[in-house]
C-alpha cells in the first residue's frame, strides 16, 4: 500500500510538472480577443449571423481558403453567391488572390466588405491604408479616396495663453474624439435595397469622421447607389457598385452585423434586402474565415486552441493515473520463474567442472592424444609412430602445425585456444 501511494505522489507531481511546461503562458490574463468569423461568439463575431441564416434555410458556409480557390471549389455555383469579407483582415491576402476575387465576382458573384474605416475595432491595424481594397475597386475604375477636413481656424481669443481647465478640457475632448461612439446610420434613398429600413446602429470614432472618404467612378458607365450615411457628419459610409456582372457593397462600419448590433435598429433587415437581392436560390453564402485564422489546412495554433485536443490529453492522463495507482505487475511480489535443466546446461556444468580441476599442460596431452588414436584407428596404421609420419608428409598440414602437437606432447605451456583450433582443422582435413 505504500509503494502504490508514493507512485500515485509521484505520478501526481509529474503530470502537474507536464502541465505547467506545456500550458500557454498568459502574463495578462487578457480577454480573447473578438474577431469578425463564423465561430465567435463574442462582441465582434459573426456567429449570431452566421446562425440566424443557416435557421432562415440559406445555404450559409465558412469558407477556409484563399480567394484563388474560389474557382477551385466544385460545390460552388458558378454565379448568384455572396462572399462577406472583413477588412483589414488578420492573415495577409497574397497578390495573386486578388485577380481570382475579381474573376470571381466578373462571374456574376457579389462581395459585402465590411471595412474598419469609421471604426478600429480590436481585430484590425489602426494603421491600415485600405489600399488591397482600393486596389481591386481600381480595377472596376473606381477610386476610393479620403481627404482630411481642414479644423477650423483660431479665433484671437483662443490664441490666448491657455489656462489649466482649458488645457484639460482640451485632453478630454482628444479622448473622446479616439474613443468609439454609438452612432446612426441613415438611409439615403428608397431603393429596394433599403426597404424597410429607416437608420441602422453602429459605433464610429470621431477622429476618424474627420477623414471624408468619397467614391468616384473614371468612366462614364460606372453606376454606385449610396446607401447610408452618418446622421451627425453626412458623410457616406456604404456604397453599393457594379463590378463587371458582378457587385460590391462597400460598408465603412465593421460591425453592422456583428454579434452586438446586428438585432439593434434595422440592422438584420438590411443584411436579408442586401442577400434578397444578390443571392441566388441555389447560390452560397461564404464567410472568409480564412483570413482570420480558420484553415482547412493545418494550423498549429488553431490545432493547440481546439477544446477536443485538451479533452483527449484529459482523458490519456485519467487512464495513465488508473493504470500507475492501480494493481500491476510492476507492483506485484517478485516471482521466481522456475528453472529447467537441459542437456547443454550439463554440459556446460561438466565442463567448467574439467577446466577448473584440469592441468592445462595435462589437458593439451590428452586432446592429441586423442586425435592420433582417432586417425590410428580411422586409417587402419600400426603405431603411433607411422601416424606422424603419415601427418608430416600430409599436404594440408603445416610443419608449425605438427610442431604445436609435439609441444603438446611434451607438456609445454601454449595456447589452449590455438590447440583446439588446429586439431579441429587437422580432423577436417584428415578424417
Amino acid at each position: 500500500m505504500k509503494e502504490r501511494l508514493i507512485t500515485l505522489l509521484t505520478a501526481l507531481a509529474a503530470l502537474a510538472l507536464v502541465i505547467l511546461l506545456l500550458s500557454p503562458r498568459h502574463p495578462d490574463a487578457q480577454k480573447p480577443l473578438s474577431l469578425p468569423t463564423s465561430e465567435d461568439r463574442g462582441a465582434d463575431g459573426l456567429k449570431g449571423l452566421f446562425t440566424w441564416l443557416q435557421r432562415e434555410g440559406l445555404n450559409v458556409v465558412s469558407f477556409r481558403k484563399r480567394y484563388s480557390d474560389l474557382h477551385k471549389d466544385k460545390t460552388l455555383p458558378e454565379r448568384g453567391n455572396v462572399l462577406i469579407a472583413s477588412m483589414p483582415a488578420s492573415k495577409e491576402i497574397r497578390e495573386t488572390e486578388w485577380p481570382a476575387l475579381a474573376d470571381w465576382l466578373e462571374q456574376g458573384n457579389t462581395l459585402i466588405v465590411l471595412g474598419a474605416v469609421y471604426q478600429h475595432p480590436g481585430w484590425a491595424a489602426a494603421e491600415d491604408c485600405f489600399c488591397d481594397v482600393k486596389e481591386l475597386l481600381s480595377r472596376y475604375d473606381w477610386i476610393l479616396d479620403s481627404a482630411d477636413q481642414q479644423d477650423e481656424p483660431n479665433t484671437p481669443e483662443t490664441q490666448t495663453d491657455q489656462t489649466l481647465q482649458s488645457t484639460l478640457n482640451t485632453l478630454q475632448n482628444s479622448l473622446k474624439g479616439a474613443l468609439p461612439q454609438d452612432s446612426q446610420l441613415l438611409a439615403q434613398s428608397s431603393h429596394p435595397l433599403l426597404q424597410g429600413v429607416t437608420s441602422l446602429q453602429t459605433q464610429t470614432s470621431a477622429d476618424l469622421l474627420k477623414a471624408a472618404w468619397t467614391l468616384t467612378g473614371s468612366e462614364p458607365e460606372n453606376l454606385s447607389l449610396r446607401l447610408l450615411s452618418e446622421r451627425d457628419s453626412h458623410l457616406t459610409t456604404a456604397w453599393w457598385m457594379n463590378a463587371g456582372t458582378g457587385r460590391i457593397v462597400l460598408l465603412l462600419t465593421p460591425d453592422l452585423f456583428s454579434n452586438q448590433r446586428l438585432g439593434q435598429a434595422d440592422n438584420a433587415r438590411f443584411i436579408g434586402n442586401l442577400l434578397k437581392q444578390s443571392l441566388a436560390p441555389a447560390g452560397r453564402l461564404l464567410f472568409d474565415d480564412y483570413h482570420f485564422g480558420l484553415s482547412e489546412l493545418y494550423d498549429p495554433e488553431h490545432f493547440f486552441k481546439d477544446q477536443r485536443l485538451h479533452q483527449t490529453l484529459w482523458c490519456f492522463g485519467i487512464f495513465w493515473l488508473l493504470y500507475v495507482a492501480g494493481y500491476t505487475s510492476r507492483l506485484a511480489p517478485v516471482r521466481q520463474a522456475g528453472s529447467q535443466l537441459s542437456t547443454r546446461d550439463f554440459i556446460k556444468v561438466t565442463a567448467e567442472f574439467f577446466a577448473r580441476r584440469l592441468n592445462q599442460p595435462l589437458l593439451a596431452e590428452a586432446l592429441v592424444k586423442h586425435l592420433l588414436a582417432d586417425i590410428h584407428a580411422r586409417r587402419g596404421m600400426r603405431s603411433e609412430a607411422e601416424v606422424w609420419l603419415w601427418l608430416e608428409q600430409h599436404s594440408r598440414v603445416s610443419n608449425d602445425q605438427i610442431t604445436l602437437l609435439k609441444r603438446a606432447l611434451a607438456k609445454q605451456r601454449l595456447s589452449l585456444l590455438r590447440l583446439s583450433n588446429t586439431i579441429t582443422y587437422i580432423r577436417t582435413v584428415t578424417l
